[in-house]
């Protein structure tokens, strides 16, 4: 059961595909949700007011996309947003239905273009109403099978637009990872059969983290950027290691010890903890939390569902989000953890209440609603309150694995 969950032991799997050919995501306006009445959206029109259509056109786009707001084209809603001014210099003015202001007006100035623009007035106005961290401003990075024997490392904007390809070394990069800072990507690089963990800076291009000729699984950064979370391979055992992330690993710390295979490590919020996946209980795969400094035996998180648990990714607001055996499908499943992470209460994933979205690989967006989830060679993004469903990017080829990244500044 663990080969679905180790990339180690699914090469095989990762090798059969065809060349890409994307299709990205159109604006369509149907994830609806209120930040109170958590089965619908408050509507919102946008007046315009711009005399640069583009800006206008990608504002637009991206309240339809943010999943907060029902969008309606006129007529009377709970906001009116409007703005005036230059792609340079705009004014955005959020009324309630009855032309009341509901927050001061507030200025986007010095933007590089019209997609910088529309994704900081969109996120500001989220933030001004709901007092949340908008999502336009935040990445996916994904991979993709870019031949029979190669898979690269991509990016693209919230939307499923601006598709930019991240890697080209013709060989396996899979499990790629956001760095906290936004500004790089981790990854795992194979050469031959064996592999090695990858820090790509979007500016300043690839660094090797490890170099020691074993096979380095999943990494993650903890939230500070400072220790680095591995699954690694020494002397045929899989286990989750730390070390400093500005070090080699000569300072390894080994946290877990046995014949159990580890898999797919992540941070709390507070970088206070680890989860990870681990079938050391009766060879299924559960999920264990451990404090990355003391150490000592893991536990596995109490009241979650699913005969097996793979792939787990905690929100900034403390939600674990994985994927659930269910019967024999593996499902998109939402729990609230203690603040010591060692147990979980089982919530609704949409209105109806654990909606079946059968998929793999969630990731948790910046605002703690919505998730990205691997579907029927798709990627998607799932609004976790209200159970819709937005289709970000496809592909001839297999597409998947992706992470959301924090809001890039």
């Amino acid at each position: 059961m663990m080969k679905r969950i180790l990339f180690l032991l699914t090469a095989a799997v990762l090798l059969a595909a065809a060349l890409p050919v994307f299709a990205q995501s159109a604006a369509s306006g149907s994830i609806v949700v209120t930040a109170d009445a958590k089965n619908s959206n408050p509507t919102l029109v946008f007046t315009g007011g711009l005399s640069d259509q583009a800006l206008s056109a990608k504002i637009l786009s991206d309240f339809q996309n943010c999943g907060w707001f029902t969008v309606l084209k006129s007529g009377s809603a709970a906001y009116h947003v409007s703005a005036k001014g230059t792609l340079q210099n705009f004014t955005v003015t959020v009324a309630n239905s009855a032309g009341v202001p509901v927050c001061n007006p507030f200025n986007v100035s010095n933007s590089k273009d019209v997609n910088s623009a529309a994704h900081m007035a969109v996120d500001t106005v989220l933030n001004r109403i709901f007092g949340i961290q908008g999502i336009c401003r935040s990445k996916i990075v994904f991979s993709v099978a870019t031949s029979s024997k190669n898979r690269e490392i991509f990016i693209c904007d919230f939307d499923g637009t601006n598709i930019t390809q991240l890697t080209k070394h013709n060989t396996l990069c899979v499990n790629p990872v956001w760095a906290p800072d936004g500004k790089s990507v981790l990854y795992s690089y194979y050469e031959g059969f064996l592999t090695n963990l990858v820090q790509h800076n979007l500016e300043l291009g690839p660094r090797r983290l490890t170099r020691d000729g074993g096979i380095d699984g999943i990494g993650s950064l903890s939230p500070d950027g400072k220790t680095l979370a591995m699954i690694l391979t020494r002397n045929k055992q899989v286990d989750l290691y730390v070390r400093p992330t500005e070090s080699d690993n000569s300072k390894l710390v080994r946290l877990t010890s046995g014949k159990a295979l580890e898999s797919g490590p992540c941070w709390s919020p507070d970088g206070k903890k680890l989860c990870f996946v681990s079938d050391a209980k009766n060879g299924r795969p559960v999920l264990c939390v451990i404090d990355p400094v003391a150490g000592g035996k893991p536990v596995e998180i109490s009241g979650l569902v699913g005969s097996e648990r793979l792939s787990p990714s905690w929100s900034v607001d403390n939600k674990l989000a994985y994927c659930a055996r269910i019967n024999r499908n593996y499902e998109l499943r939402v729990a609230k953890l203690s603040a010591d992470g060692k147990s979980g209460v089982m919530e609704k994933v949409g209105v109806a209440g654990n909606d079946t979205f059968r998929g793999e690989d969630p990731s948790w967006a910046p605002d703690g609603r919505h998730v990205t989830l691997t579907m029927d060679n798709a990627i998607y993004v799932i609004d976790t309150r209200l159970g819709a469903k937005r289709k970000l990017v496809s592909g001839s080829g297999k597409v998947g694995q992706s992470n959301w990244s924090p809001i890039l500044k």
